[in-house]
């Protein structure tokens, strides 16, 4: 890596110290992650490490690494098991409750609407080019993350 010697504003915190941050912050982080998110579930543990991790310094490596091989040990999606645990690291049954609405509640809502929506107005021809369109789009960004 090469130094530009570039002064930033932001100074580095030691390795072993933790930026603080509250559980409504951890919850907040979560309900965005879980609204506009995109990928698989090991996009979203990626997001996580790189974000609580690294980048915000919330939690310590070792504490996500755990979250992560109890998660990939538990049935169910990796990426709620790994945010649900990290929420119970914060503030056990409550921190991981919280967690768990807030990172499952958007996926849950947008798959009514669409619902909704494809019972509604699925008979029009426009309806069924939207949600091809759609299949197509998840097909293509998944062969393309694979690359």
């Amino acid at each position: 890596m090469v130094d530009t010697g570039a002064v930033t504003d932001e100074v580095p915190l030691p390795s072993d110290e933790r930026a603080p941050y509250t559980l409504r912050d951890l919850v907040l982080y979560f309900l965005k992650l879980g609204t506009f998110g995109f990928g698989g579930p090991i996009a979203l543990a990626g997001y996580m490490q790189r974000d609580l991790v690294e980048r915000r310094r919330w939690l310590r490596t070792e504490d996500y690494k755990q979250g992560l091989a109890l998660a990939q040990l538990a049935p169910g999606p990796l990426a709620a098991q790994l945010a649900i645990y990290l929420g119970w690291v914060k503030a056990r049954i409550l921190g991981a409750t919280l967690v768990a609405f807030a990172f499952i509640l958007p996926s849950f809502v947008m798959v009514i609407a669409l619902a909704i929506a494809y019972l509604e107005l699925g008979g029009l021809s426009w309806m069924q080019g939207v949600f091809y369109g759609v299949g197509a789009a998840v097909i293509a960004a998944s062969s393309s993350s694979r690359s």
